[in-house]
């Protein structure tokens, strides 16, 4: 095989960009239509050796913001070019190689697989002026170098860490048009508690910005009201929200499943749809706490750590997140709507959810570009600090009157300032809402988010309307149809009541709250009592209907009250 022969091959790949102008190939291997060789003495005679089984080149390396790298392998099959990207730690081990890319058709066999591998690392070495290196992108959105990553490709390549990543990625794409995303989307105009979905998924890219961590968009209530439709909406504006795609997010998952979701993002949104769903509820407890961390936990052993993000989470469920937790301040973390998203206004709010969710599935990713690109050239020069002060401003508007609020302000602020720019910027076409709605939908008094006393009130209700199915030792009726509740007693001469705790939980569920949850901050309130000698010391075995059952004692004076009617004065 000739020089000859190996240029003009190597002119032709370069014509089909299989190479970059200049190429050459390492001393001593040739390369045509029929693979790459190498020259290797055999006895006295020096013989050609074959290397692949079709043309391979490498075409590009990718360098990732800490410095990791990642190769770009080309090769022809069939009069196609093909390629794929591995990590450089797969070229350089060619069995690894050939186990990573043989089922994409890569043209070498393991025999082979040490040649290659000399093959590859000599190709690079003598063309290293000539293979471009490029800007690889691990997450979406903002780059060490000020870019914007929207998409594949848009504007750099991205490879994803993890294999569960990937179809999260490639819901993040452009279909339709501006216009058709636009025309679906004015229909939330009427429909304020749906638009903030849109605008907590256009507050994302504002966070770094602003200097404000992640935190959470919690969409809750009944079921047939638009939550789904309201952040699928909001998700339109980036990806895919269609159920064909993976642009929405289960609440079906695990601790390290959801941070691997997260960790794909640094400045666009995620949405968990559908609470219902949660298997754990620690789970979701952790992950509210660990979302405003802008990272993952800690692990050892290989498991992955640490795992970066900022976004703004979007929750949908008729049960809230903040039910699942055993904090109250994780309500600082989450902002709570809810109202319904399309109202209640029957046939005219179920058109509008039906026109907003038709038109995005169809026209998606489109306006989250134009968006980037108009907040690009508004922080050039002094842009960025007057970006800064105008969510100051807002901050101290949405502060209200309570603590809770107040604490809340940043995250309503980066909403309104999102709503703001985006109508300003021709993306959204309509107005953001009065202050008055804003503060409808956010003002909350520290006590709303007292969710154990909540809850205790849902338990005196139940109680005082179900007093008939409480047993007690002067009872002779039969038990009722669906079993006794619990039992009447008394704690040093005083009325209260221990409940079954399988009841209990049945009751609470209904009315959206977790007893695990709520269990920490009752105990923490000393609203039950405790015994040091039961295993939980909670659980205290008390007679019912002539056995022994576990149940959940309540202190005096916190179910059942204890003062004296006054009556209504007749």
């Amino acid at each position: 095989m000739t020089d000859e022969t190996t240029e003009q091959a190597t002119k032709e790949w370069t014509d089909n960009r299989l190479v970059a102008e200049g190429v050459r190939m390492p001393a001593g291997y040739t390369i045509s239509y029929s693979g790459v060789w190498v020259e290797k003495q055999v006895g006295k005679e020096m013989v050609n050796v074959r290397v692949a089984w079709a043309p391979l080149v490498i075409k590009a390396v990718y360098v990732d913001p800490i410095g990791d790298q990642a190769v770009e392998l080309a090769w022809v099959d069939r009069g196609q070019v093909v390629t794929r990207t591995v990590q450089r730690s797969v070229v350089r081990r060619g069995r690894i190689l050939v186990a990573t890319l043989g089922d994409a058709g890569l043209p070498i066999i393991e025999s082979d697989a040490k040649l290659a591998e000399r093959y590859l690392a000599a190709f690079e070495s003598i063309n290293q002026g000539k293979i471009p290196r490029v800007h690889l992108a691990r997450q979406l959105g903002w780059q060490r170098d000020g870019t914007f990553v929207t998409a594949q490709d848009t504007p750099h390549r991205v490879e994803v860490k993890y294999d569960e990543q990937k179809p999260a990625l490639a819901a993040h794409e452009p279909a339709g048009t501006f216009a058709g995303w636009q025309a679906a989307i004015k229909r939330m105009e009427s429909y304020p508690p749906a638009q903030m979905a849109l605008y907590a998924c256009l507050a994302a890219p504002l966070l770094q910005i602003v200097g404000v961590n992640s935190f959470a968009v919690d969409i809750c209530g009944r079921s047939t009201r638009g939550k789904t439709t309201a952040a699928a909406g909001g998700m339109s504006a980036w990806a895919d929200p269609s159920e064909k795609a993976d642009g929405l997010y289960s609440w079906r998952t695990t601790m390290l499943a959801a941070e691997k979701r997260l960790n794909l993002v640094n400045g666009l949104p995620v949405v968990f749809d559908e609470t219902k769903l949660v298997q754990n509820p620690e789970m979701v407890h952790g992950l509210l706490y660990a979302i405003p961390k802008n990272h993952g936990a800690a692990r050892g052993g290989g498991w992955p750590s640490g795992l970066p993000w900022r976004t703004v989470v979007v929750s949908t469920g008729e049960q809230s997140v903040l039910t699942f937790t055993t904090d109250q301040g994780a309500g600082a973390r989450v902002l709570s709507i809810k109202e319904a998203p399309f109202g209640t206004d029957g046939a005219e709010s179920a058109a509008a959810a039906i026109e907003v969710r038709d038109g995005t599935a169809e026209n998606y990713g489109t306006a989250g570009p134009r968006y980037i690109e108009k907040l690009l050239d508004a922080m050039a020069g002094d842009g960025k600090r007057r970006l800064v002060a105008r969510h100051k401003e807002l901050t101290e508007a949405h502060r209200y009157d309570s603590d809770m609020s107040a604490r809340r302000a940043p995250f309503v602020a980066c909403l309104a300032l999102a709503a703001e720019l985006s109508h300003q910027w021709g993306i959204v076409p309509f107005p953001p809402p009065e202050m008055d709605v804003w503060q409808r939908l956010f003002a909350m008094t520290d006590q709303t988010d007292n969710r154990g006393e909540m809850a205790l009130d849902v338990v005196r209700e139940y109680v005082a309307s179900h007093g008939s199915e409480l047993w007690s030792p002067h009872t002779e009726e039969k038990a009722p149809f669906s079993g006794w509740i619990g039992r009447d007693l008394q704690i040093d001469g005083v009325p209260t009541v221990a409940l079954l705790p399988q009841r209990l939980r049945d009751v609470l569920q209904r009315a959206n709250y977790d007893l695990d949850a709520v269990l920490p901050s009752w105990l923490e309130a000393d609203a039950l009592v405790k015994n040091e000698k039961s295993r939980p010391a909670y659980l205290i075995p008390k007679k019912l209907g002539g056995r022994l059952a576990r149940m959940l004692v309540f202190v005096p004076g916190q179910i059942v009250s204890t003062e004296t009617d006054p009556g209504d004065g007749e």
